[in-house]
């Protein structure tokens, strides 16, 4: 199949989070589909650099970076406009920043605008106005995109229409995300060859609940002396847990990698994914988990718990750490249980993940 028609895929960026990977996996897909697929990165003055425009390039993914020195600039609709006008194009934008900018963008054409809401974390007044602008915004475009069922109600509230609105879940590269993966080798963390390990993939931000997950790891760590916390990612709160995990003593057991490119390595590693949020849409790293076949804990916000329903994992309420540590002592004993041999319990160097 091919067409005429391109898809620009237009975000302002912070980082490397969830939205960007999936848009870093969504654009080379749509190409083997023969929909001519590119991504425009608004650049950010606060970053001293464009790393979603730079790891587009490094992955080979199309991609150009498009100026824009603050919330809003002309510049950056000057820059749109030339690129909408290219081709027939469908402007497929990804929050708040970009659906203004690609809106003005698109003049007096008929460019259809669709947005796909990833989920959303405002934490000041300015932000949550910025968002209520957006919400407006969307009453115009011709598809808003939701990858959680609880999205619609309060898009429908807001005046969007209900026909207007699709629920499309987020989804993952299979092929690198999977049980064969290599994993991160315990000394390569300084871990012992005993370790029980806990962990995931997140941002260090208030709405993934880094410090509630250390919390429940203390109660944890109580009762296992071999148990480990690994987390990759990075954000505002790294300064935060680490002061926390020195102040609970667990300084020595708990492993903040920063940000990784290899993160498959680390799903292979963990003994249980816990995923601590207080509010999501679809988190990648929940579905990356899934595929890696490793032992799941999550809290039940937006779409977790319809994506894991029937399956074997722990599911809590947000925000209640005692809970959390609960579940993640169940799931390891479940672990425990299923690695149990004819001839007793499997020891760490019967385990493949140990010779790698």
């Amino acid at each position: 199949m091919s067409t005429d028609l391109q898809v620009l895929h237009v975000h302002s960026s912070a980082g490397l989070y969830g939205a960007e990977y999936m848009l870093l996996g969504l654009v080379p897909a749509l190409r083997r589909l023969g929909i001519e697929s590119r991504l425009l990165c608004l650049d950010n003055p606060h970053l001293g650099s464009a790393p979603l425009f730079e790891r587009a390039v490094a992955l080979g993914v199309p991609a150009q970076l498009i100026p824009c020195r603050g919330r809003f600039d002309m510049a950056t609709v000057k820059a749109l406009r030339a690129a909408v006008a290219a081709a027939p194009s469908i402007v497929h934008v990804h929050d708040y920043k970009s659906a203004l900018h690609a809106w003005l963008a698109r003049g007096r054409g008929r460019t259809p605008v669709v947005t796909t809401l990833h989920g959303r974390t405002a934490t000041s007044l300015m932000l949550k106005v910025y968002e209520s602008i957006e919400t407006r915004l969307m009453r115009r475009f011709a598809r808003v995109c939701i990858v959680a069922e609880g999205m619609r109600r309060p898009l429908i509230d807001a005046g969007i229409r209900a026909e207007r609105i699709s629920l499309i879940e987020n989804g993952i590269d299979t092929d690198r995300f999977g049980p064969a993966a290599v994993a991160w080798s315990k000394a390569s963390l300084d871990l012992p060859a005993e370790a029980q390990v806990f962990g995931g993939v997140m941002r260090l931000s208030v709405e993934k609940n880094p410090l509630g997950l250390l919390d429940a790891f203390a109660l944890v760590a109580a009762k296992l002396p071999r148990a480990f916390l690994v987390i990759a990612g990075d954000g505002p709160q790294r300064a935060a847990l680490l002061e926390r995990a020195a102040q609970l003593g667990l300084g020595a057991r708990v492993r903040l990698t920063g940000a990784r490119e290899d993160i498959e390595g680390l799903y292979a590693l963990l003994d249980v994914f816990v995923l601590p949020s207080l509010t999501e849409g679809l988190p990648l790293a929940l579905l990356e988990a899934m595929a890696s076949a490793r032992p799941i804990v999550a809290t039940a916000v937006g779409q977790v718990p319809a994506v894991l329903a029937g399956l074997d994992a722990e599911l809590v309420l947000p925000g209640d750490s005692a809970a959390l540590a609960g579940a993640m002592l169940a799931a390891i004993m479940e672990f425990v249980r299923m690695t149990i041999t004819p001839e007793g319990l499997k020891t760490e160097s019967d385990d493949p993940r140990d010779r790698q």
